[in-house]
């Protein structure tokens, strides 16, 4: 569609008829069956909090009111953390709780590797720009994405010659608090740094104790004797090969990821079952983003830029919690978190090296 009077192009979002009422039939159903079979199978079936997790946030997908908020919240938290990524703009004047109006902002989706080389887009910039976007959102801000699928995140090449995100379909977002972000966030930040006591500690904040070598499979989607391994040589990603590949790319390694999945999938639901809820809609979040970076070629080393964000979250964090700290301390807070940068800016520097000698 084009606005009158100025030409401009418009996306227009419109919602079925009776499409919402309907939904509530749906989950109304939906629950009715999950707390039947609870009760039937007390023992066997303790899966109830999957309902009870995802009801209450299919009828604000629905609410385009609800959306149109949530891009513009998005949108300012973007342009705070400084990444090339845009969000439609919302035209409010022609919007409701049943059509959403917004800029039509061209774009192809992030896995149409056929249009990144021929924009000649660099992979692992897409894939790096790709992860720091909804890093930021769930280290920085809390405000979360959970549904950043190939067709939500379109690529595009900005005025600067750099991949430029364009991130739509803001229906399904998460605002986690800050007790619960800092703790993922220091859990990030241990699993890049391979530092295993800091990992137990933070599973641990996060109510998890001795399933947390699960907890960080999970969420690397590596095995966690990787994670061993590398503490042992201060390494930021395991093996001596690669040229800054993901945790996990090649087909072998997704061939492994399934063994593992269908070895340990008792012990998968029961840590699911014991994981704070806040974290359900971002293994959903990861789940995505790892499909993504799979398309890709797993050109980055994802784990890298999720702990970099994580580690500034919790520096920022302690910063402002440590204004009654010594000054001594403060600067060697400083001086811990510097080292740090340095040392994955140095890491970066050597995987450019790796690509570029092929």
């Amino acid at each position: 569609a084009y606005e009158k009077g100025t030409g401009r192009k418009l996306a227009i979002k419109v919602q079925h008829r009776g499409l919402r009422e309907t939904s509530r039939g749906d989950i109304l159903a939906l629950q009715t069956m999950v707390r039947a079979l609870e009760y039937l199978f007390p023992d066997e079936f303790c899966y109830g909090w999957i309902m009870d997790e995802i009801a209450p946030q299919l009828p604000k997908e629905l609410d385009f009111h609800n959306e149109a908020k949530n891009s513009e919240r998005a949108a300012e938290h973007i342009r705070e953390a400084g990444i090339n990524c845009i969000v439609p703009a919302v035209h409010w004047e022609a919007t409701s709780d049943r059509v959403l109006t917004m800029d039509f902002e061209e774009g192809f989706r992030s896995t149409d590797t056929e249009s990144i080389e021929k924009e000649g887009m660099n992979e692992h910039d897409v894939a790096k720009l790709i992860s720091s976007v909804f890093n930021a959102q769930a280290f920085c801000s809390g405000f979360v994405h959970c549904d950043p699928h190939e067709a939500n995140v379109l690529l595009r090449k900005g005025s600067d010659g750099k991949p430029q995100i364009v991130l739509v379909d803001h229906g399904l977002y998460k605002q986690i608090d800050d007790d619960f972000r800092l703790s993922y966030a220091r859990l990030w930040r241990a699993l890049m740094m391979a530092d295993i006591p800091q990992i137990k500690d933070a599973c641990a904040s996060l109510g998890i104790g001795k399933m947390y070598p699960l907890l960080a499979a999970m969420l690397t989607s590596r095995p966690f004797d990787e994670i061993v391994e590398r503490s042992r040589t201060g390494a930021l990603e395991a093996g001596s090969g690669g040229g800054g590949g993901s945790v996990a790319g090649s087909s072998g390694d997704k061939e492994m990821i399934r063994g593992y999945a269908q070895k340990f999938i008792v012990d998968i639901l029961q840590l699911l079952d014991a994981v704070p809820r806040q974290m359900l809609l971002s293994f959903k979040m990861n789940d995505c983003l790892r499909h993504i970076d799979y398309s890709l070629g797993s050109p980055s080393n994802t784990l890298v830029t999720a702990g970099t964000f994580a580690a500034k979250a919790v520096y920022d964090a302690e910063r402002q919690q440590g204004r009654d700290k010594s000054r001594v301390k403060r600067i060697r807070d400083w001086l811990s978190y510097k080292k740090l940068m340095l040392r994955i800016s140095a890491y970066e520097w050597l995987c450019w090296l790796r690509r570029r000698r092929g």
